[in-house]
């Protein structure tokens, strides 16, 4: 509670009084989702990256891990442990976490992500997609659930994912011809099974 005190009393010192609540807010996630290649360097690449995705709501399983760690104080102590044991493999972001593409540069050189999903995380968008390029040697499997403000351009963006084995997409707005967009998508993906079903028309 401390720290969005202090973030919204030097966001009122950079801006104009009156700007509205979401602006505040986008400023806020746009801080948390920064990239910090300080702490990447101090702590290496997998724990600045569980450290960035679980600050922002996200969910992270690392390798040799049942479960996933759902809380920011649950990771591990980055003085004490051998960080290159820990190595993420999984990623969840639902509907309570504010990751964005700010932040995806994170996602370099944490080569053993191999599963990713989104699930009503509002804050990815078309953008992030492109973005998470970075994955593309890496990536197999995909779900990407009744996200609002992903659309036909951050599906096509997804042929890059040339790893991929399983991309599943649910409830995605997808306006211009959604069989000719996903029969696309699976020319460019010719290994991996696509799952598509929408509620929107």
């Amino acid at each position: 509670m401390q720290i969005l005190k202090t973030l919204e009393s030097n966001f009122f010192r950079k801006t104009r009084i009156g700007m509205n609540t979401r602006s505040l807010w986008q400023w806020i996630d746009d801080t948390f989702n920064r990239l910090d290649d300080d702490r990447i360097k101090e702590i290496g690449p997998n724990l600045a990256c569980a450290e960035w995705l679980m600050k922002n709501g996200a969910h992270v399983k690392f390798k040799g891990c049942k479960e996933y760690v759902r809380h920011y104080d649950c990771l591990p102590n980055t003085t004490t442990v051998r960080r290159e044991q820990f190595l993420i493999q999984k990623v969840y972001a639902g509907n309570q976490a504010s990751i964005s593409h700010m932040g995806f540069s994170y996602f370099k050189n944490c080569k053993h992500i191999s599963e990713v999903e989104f699930d009503g995380c509002k804050s990815i968008n078309n953008k992030a997609l492109v973005e998470l390029n970075i994955l593309k040697d890496h990536l197999t499997s995909l779900k990407i659930n009744n996200c609002a403000n992903v659309s036909d351009q951050g599906i096509i963006s997804l042929k890059h994912l040339q790893a991929l084995k399983h991309l599943e997409l649910k409830n995605i707005k997808i306006f211009n011809e959604p069989e000719k967009t996903i029969g696309f998508l699976k020319t460019k993906l010719p290994e991996c099974n696509i799952e598509y079903y929408s509620i929107y028309k």
